[in-house]
C-alpha cells in the first residue's frame, strides 16, 4: 500500500536560531514498561511527545510534526501509528524513541529541525516509516524527540536498522548534523567531520572519572564521592603495584582499604564501600590475581584515618564550608532515622502477612495467592515509597545550589551551575614522558620553520588521523578542548613536537592546517607533476610545494583576505576552481588540512615491502603571496558584490522610527543599521541577540535591554510575525546576562570599544563586569 506523506505541524511559540555554537547529545531511549500492552505504550509515547505538559508541567512543547500518515491530526496519526505497530507479530515494540538535545540556553529554528528528522530518517534507513516528533523546552534546555515505527507499510515487515548497531549510525548522525549547521562537536563525540567533508572515527584520550550517579552526588553537594577519593588517592597505588603486600601496605598509609567481597573486590574509603572495578575495569578482583597472584588478605589497623569531607573543585569554597558546617551531622542522624524506619516497615509488613495468611488459608490456593500476590504488590508500593522519600532529602541536606538561590545568591549559584567552563580536567592519566629523538626531533623542526616562514599563518591546527586497511578512520585534534579548536602558535607547536612524534610511531598520520584572521590559504591537493608544472605555466606561485608521497604533491597558495563579507565564499571558489582545473576535482573547502613536511604518510596502501613508509617532503618554501590568484578572488568578489546589490535591491526599505538621543530605543536602531551595514541579515533573531549583547556591553541593564528588544524587534521585520515577543524579548535578554553572554563578551572584547563609538559614547568606559567571576 502506498502511503502519501501528509505533514502535521503545530507551531506554539517563537523560535530563536542560535548564534553561537552548541553541543548535540544523542540517545536512544529504551522501552522500561515491557509489562504494558503495546498500544498503551505507543499511545502513551504518541501523546508526550505532543503534549508533554500532561505528564511534567515545566515542559512545553514549541514545535511538533509528523510524516507518512493518511491523518493529518494527532489522534488519527496516533490510532495509524497503533495500527500499523499491530500487525508486527514477531517484535514487541517496533516503535523506537529517540531524543537529541542541545545545549542549555540554545535552540534550532523550525528548519533545523527538519532537516535533522530527514537526514535521521534518511541515514537510519526509514525514510517511508510512520515518523511522530516534537521539540519540547524547559527550565534548561531544548530537545527533539522522535518516535519512528519500525514496520514498513508496504512489506510489512519490522526493519532493523544496522542489524541493532544503530546507536553508533546515530553518533554518525550528529556528527554530519554538527557540521551541516555549525553546531560545536560534543569534546568526547565518536565521529567527527573532516574539512575535507570526510566521517572519520574520533580518537578519545581515556579519562579516569566517576561513574554518572557519583557525578550526580557531586553536583548535588560539592563534596568528593567516595569513587573519586578512591580515584584520586589510590589510582596509582593499585595501577603500580608488583605484589599485594605493596598494595594493601600503601592504601593503608592514605586511609584506605582494599578487601575481597564474594568474587569480587571492593575499596573502603571513610564510610563508604567503593567496587574497585567501578574505579577502572583493570581493578577487578580476576584482572588483579592474574597480575598479583592470589589473593592475599591485608593487615590494615582497627581504626584507619577518617576521611573528612572534601570540596569537589574550588568554586564557591567558602559558601560550601558554610553549608557543610549548617547541615554537619544531619545526614547519620537522618541515615540511622531512616533504618529505623524500613526495620519498623519490615516487622509491620511481616505480621500482615502473617495474619493475612493465616485468615484465609481456609478459602483454598486460588484465593491464597491471590492475597499473596496483592499484599506484596503494596507493601513493594510502600517500599519504593520509602525509598524515594528518603532519597529526596539526600541526608537531610538539599541541593547546594538550590541551598545558594535560597540564600539570594544567584550569582555563586549559576558560578555552581556553570563551573566546568572554570576547571581544568580532572584525573586523567598522567601524561606520556617521551624519550626525545634529537636528530630526528631537529629534522621536523628544521622543515616545520621554513614551511612555517613561508606561509606566515597566524595559527597552526595539528589533526592525527588514523587509518585501518578497511578505509575507516579514527581523528584526533591535537589542541581541541571543550569541543572548540584554536589552533597553536608556532612555539606552542614546537613544543609539541616530540608528542607528535611518538603519536606518528603509533602509525598516525599528521597535518597541518593553516589559521589566519588576513589570509587564505589556498591547497591544491593530489597534484602530478605535469598539473604542477602547468599551474607555475599559468602564473600562479605556490609559497609552498610538498610531495606527500612519491610522484604526487600538494601545494599551499597565500592570498590576502579582500576584507568583504564574501572573504569565505570567495575563499571556498578559488579553492574550488584551482582544485577542478590543477588537483583533487572534491576538494572545495578554502581551509583544510594537509599532510605535515618532515612526517610519514602512513597510508596503508604506501606501504612498503620492508614496513617503512614514505616521508613527506618539503620540496619548496618561500614567503610570496600570488597576484594571479589575487586577481581571480577580485573578479569572484565583484560577482559576489553584484549579486548582493541585485538582492538589496528588491528588499524592503527599513526606516527608522523618531527617538531621543540617549534612549535605549535609539542604541537599538544605531546597533541595527552598523550590523547592515556588514552583514546580509537572513535572521532577525540572531540580529536581537548580538544587540543585546552590544548594549549589555554598554553598561544597558537586562531590565532596560528586554524593555527595548520588546518595543523595538518587531519594527525591523519586513512582515508582521505573529509570537509572544515579551517571552522572545526575555530569551533574548536571559542570553546577553546569562553564561553564554559572559563567554561571548569574552571572544569579542576587543569590539567593545567600536560597540561604545557606534553609540556615540566616549571610548573611556571600562569594559563591563561579567555577570560571575571567571
Amino acid at each position: 500500500m502506498n502511503v502519501r506523506k501528509q505533514p502535521c505541524v503545530i507551531w506554539h511559540g517563537p523560535f530563536r536560531k542560535s548564534h553561537y555554537v552548541v553541543i548535540m547529545v544523542v540517545k536512544k531511549i529504551k522501552n522500561k514498561k515491557t509489562k504494558k500492552p503495546k498500544v498503551w505504550q505507543i499511545g502513551d509515547l504518541v501523546d508526550y511527545i505532543r503534549f508533554p505538559q500532561n505528564k511534567n508541567p515545566q515542559e512545553k512543547i514549541e514545535y511538533a510534526g509528523g510524516r507518512n500518515f493518511f491523518s493529518s491530526t494527532h489522534v488519527g496519526q496516533k490510532m495509524e501509528m497503533i495500527a500499523l505497530a499491530r500487525e508486527s507479530a514477531h517484535s514487541n515494540m517496533p516503535v523506537q524513541h529517540w531524543m537529541f538535545s542541545w545545549k542549555e540556553g540554545e535552540q534550532p529554528d523550525r528548519e533545523q529541525v527538519e532537516e535533522l528528522v530527514d537526514i535521521f530518517l534518511e541515514k537510519m534507513g526509514l525514510s517511508g516509516h510512520q515518523t511522530i516528533y516534537g521539540l519540547h523546552y524547559d527550565t534548561d534546555n531544548y530537545h527533539l524527540h522522535i518516535a519512528v515505527n519500525r514496520m514498513n507499510s508496504e512489506t510489512g515487515k519490522v526493519v532493523l536498522p544496522f542489524n541493532g548497531l544503530d546507536i553508533r549510525e546515530a553518533h554518525k548522525i550528529v556528527a554530519f548534523v554538527e557540521h551541516r549547521q555549525g553546531w560545536a562537536s560534543e569534546e568526547n563525540s565518536m565521529y567527527a567531520i573532516l574539512e575535507n567533508g570526510e566521517l572519520a572515527r574520533r580518537r578519545i584520550i581515556k579519562e579516569v572519572k566517576p561513574k554518572q550517579t557519583a557525578l550526580d552526588f557531586e553536583h548535588a553537594t560539592g563534596e568528593k564521592s567516595a569513587q573519586r577519593i578512591a580515584q584520586e588517592r589510590g589510582y596509582d597505588i593499585i595501577k603500580n603495584a608488583q605484589s599485594w603486600a605493596e598494595l594493601h601496605g600503601k592504601l593503608a598509609e592514605i586511609g584506605l582499604r582494599f578487601e575481597k567481597k564474594g568474587s569480587g573486590a571492593v575499596i573502603i574509603v571513610g564510610e563508604n564501600v567503593v567496587k574497585a572495578s567501578s574505579v577502572d575495569r583493570a581493578f577487578s578482583m580476576g584482572n588483579l590475581c592474574k597480575k598479583l597472584g592470589h589473593f592475599e588478605e591485608g593487615c590494615y589497623p582497627k581504626d584507619l584515618e577518617k576521611i573528612a569531607p572534601e570540596p569537589v573543585c574550588s568554586v564557591n569554597l567558602d559558601a560550601w564550608k558554610t553549608y557543610l558546617s549548617a547541615f554537619n551531622g544531619r545526614q547519620k542522624e537522618t541515615g540511622e532515622a531512616g533504618n529505623i524506619e524500613l526495620a519498623q516497615m519490615r516487622e509491620r509488613h511481616r505480621f500482615e502477612r502473617k495474619k493475612a495468611f493465616s485468615r484465609l488459608s481456609k478459602y483454598g490456593v486460588p484465593v491464597l495467592n491471590i492475597a499473596r500476590h496483592c499484599l506484596m504488590t503494596r507493601q513493594r508500593a510502600e517500599r519504593r515509597s520509602l525509598h524515594s522519600r528518603q532519597k529526596k532529602v539526600r541526608g537531610g541536606k538539599p541541593r547546594f545550589e538550590i541551598w545558594l538561590r535560597t540564600r539570594g545568591l544567584e550569582k555563586e549559584a549559576d558560578r555552581w551551575r556553570y563551573r566546568s567552563s572554570e576547571e581544568e580536567k580532572r584525573h586523567a592519566p598522567p601524561p606520556i614522558q617521551l624519550a626525545e629523538n634529537g636528530a630526528e626531533t631537529m629534522s621536523v623542526l628544521e622543515d616545520f620553520r621554513k614551511y612555517a616562514n613561508a606561509v606566515n599563518a597566524d595559527r597552526y591546527r595539528v589533526t592525527c588521523i588514523k587509518m585501518e586497511v578497511d578505509g575507516s578512520k579514527k581523528t584526533f585534534i591535537l589542541d581541541k578542548k571543550g569541543g572548540m579548536t584554536r589552533g597553536f602558535s608556532l612555539d606552542e607547536l614546537e613544543g609539541h613536537m616530540p608528542e607528535m612524534l611518538h603519536i606518528q610511531k603509533r602509525g598516525e598520520n599528521i597535518y597541518y592546517t593553516p589559521l589566519s584572521d588576513d589570509r587564505h590559504h589556498i591547497l591544491i591537493d593530489d597534484m602530478t607533476r605535469d598539473s604542477l608544472q602547468r599551474l607555475q605555466e599559468d602564473g600562479f606561485r605556490p609559497a609552498v610545494v610538498l610531495e606527500s608521497f612519491p610522484g604526487n604533491y600538494q601545494c599551499l597558495l597565500t592570498i590576502p583576505k579582500l576584507g568583504t563579507e564574501f572573504d569565505c565564499d570567495v575563499g571556498n571558489r578559488i579553492t574550488e576552481r584551482l582544485n577542478r582545473e590543477y588537483g583533487d576535482k572534491k576538494l572545495c573547502g578554502c581551509i583544510h588540512p594537509h599532510r605535515a613536511p618532515g612526517f610519514e604518510n602512513h597510508k596503508p596502501k604506501h606501504r612498503r615491502k620492508d614496513g617503512s613508509f614514505p616521508q613527506v617532503k618539503l620540496l619548496f618554501a618561500e614567503r610570496r603571496e600570488c597576484a594571479r590568484a589575487l586577481e581571480l578572488t577580485r573578479g569572484i568578489e565583484r560577482e559576489y558584490a553584484e549579486e548582493a546589490a541585485r538582492r538589496k535591491a528588491g528588499q524592503w526599505a527599513f526606516q527608522m522610527p523618531e527617538t531621543r538621543p540617549g534612549d535605549p530605543a535609539a542604541a537599538y536602531y544605531a546597533h541595527f543599521e552598523n550590523i547592515r551595514k556588514h552583514l546580509t541579515i537572513e535572521d532577525y533573531s540572531r540580529v536581537d541577540a548580538m544587540i543585546a549583547l552590544r548594549m549589555r556591553a554598554n553598561g544597558h541593564s537586562r531590565e532596560s535591554v528586554e524593555t527595548t528588544i520588546r518595543a523595538c524587534a518587531p519594527t525591523i521585520r519586513e512582515t508582521p510575525v505573529g509570537r509572544n515577543w515579551q517571552r522572545y524579548a526575555e530569551r533574548t535578554a536571559a542570553y546577553a546576562f546569562g553564561p553564554a553572554g559572559d563567554r561571548d563578551l569574552i571572544r569579542n572584547e576587543r569590539y567593545q570599544a567600536l560597540w561604545r563609538t557606534v553609540e556615540g559614547m566616549e571610548d573611556t568606559k571600562p569594559s563591563p563586569s561579567l555577570r560571575v567571576g571567571r
